[in-house]
């Protein structure tokens, strides 16, 4: 059942490639359809630092949309929006609005699934090559998926969350989440063409998040059917934004405020959302 949550999961994260001239990095970033209107959900330091962005889509090997309509970022919660044109929006899997789960319980233990695109997952073509049609040449893409704990505000670090600098700032309550970053042999990493199949684990302590940036914290929850079958319920409640290695967590945001991020916007799906 756990593949399959990842799995479901896994079905609307998108792998995001940054591009600033000859460098180039990678991000992660979950697709949501709100009325009419097609996004991408990552973090605010994947939008606002990169001059270029393409998008994965489908797996495929090197096909890249680069063309966005528009993007938005909320520098003080670091959350992003990339959004796509109706023309695109055909190559992506899109999560409805019904899946996002913005009110969540702070001071319990929450069971969670991180899905996203670790740098050193990527094996990438060298230099990176933009091809005349404008995409990026990969190779080959996995995601990681864990499965994890969303913690208490009991077990927070007092000292707050430090940022780029080392110092520390206050949690903000209602918006910031904690993730336990130690699943030690639940990672498994998900390729296009292993779908219902057991994949092998990795050892988690020793791989590098960096690229998971912008990827979905989902609530990892079973529901059962009226036929009394279990089946796989997952909601979009978060995103992940950053990492403090020395505590072994990583810091996520409220899906709440890439919603909020949204309305200021985009007014005319105030009624959506």
């Amino acid at each position: 059942m756990g593949q399959a949550v990842a799995q479901q999961a896994r079905q609307f994260t998108h792998c995001l490639i940054t591009v600033e001239g000859e460098a180039a990095g990678i991000a992660t970033a979950v697709a949501v359809r709100l009325g009419k209107r097609f996004f991408l959900a990552t973090a605010a330091h994947v939008v606002d630092e990169a001059v270029s962005i393409k998008a994965l889509v489908r797996d495929q090997v090197a096909l890249c949309v680069s063309d966005f309509v528009a993007k938005h970022c909320d520098n003080r919660h670091d959350v992003g929006v990339l959004e796509v044109s109706p023309a695109d929006a055909d190559r992506f899997e899109f999560l409805p609005l019904d899946r996002l789960c913005e009110t969540i319980d702070n001071n319990a233990e929450l069971p969670a699934m991180v899905v996203g695109f670790p740098g050193q997952f990527c094996q990438q073509s060298k230099p990176i090559e933009l091809t005349p049609e404008n995409s990026i040449r990969v190779i080959r893409t996995d995601t990681l998926s864990f499965y994890t704990v969303i913690l208490p505000r009991s077990e927070w670090p007092d000292e707050g969350w430090p940022d780029e600098n080392g110092i520390c700032e206050p949690f903000v309550d209602g918006v910031d989440m904690l993730i336990d970053y130690a699943p030690e042999s639940d990672v498994r990493p998900l390729r296009p063409n292993t779908s219902g199949t057991e994949n092998s684990p990795v050892q988690c302590p020793s791989l590098d998040p960096r690229g998971m940036s912008g990827g979905g914290i989902w609530l990892a929850q079973i529901a059962e059917s009226k036929e009394r079958l279990n089946y796989p319920d997952t909601r979009l409640i978060g995103l992940q934004v950053s990492w403090y290695r020395r505590r072994n967590l990583l810091r996520g945001v409220r899906i709440g405020a890439w919603l909020d991020l949204v309305r200021d916007r985009y007014p005319d799906l105030q009624k959506v959302v």
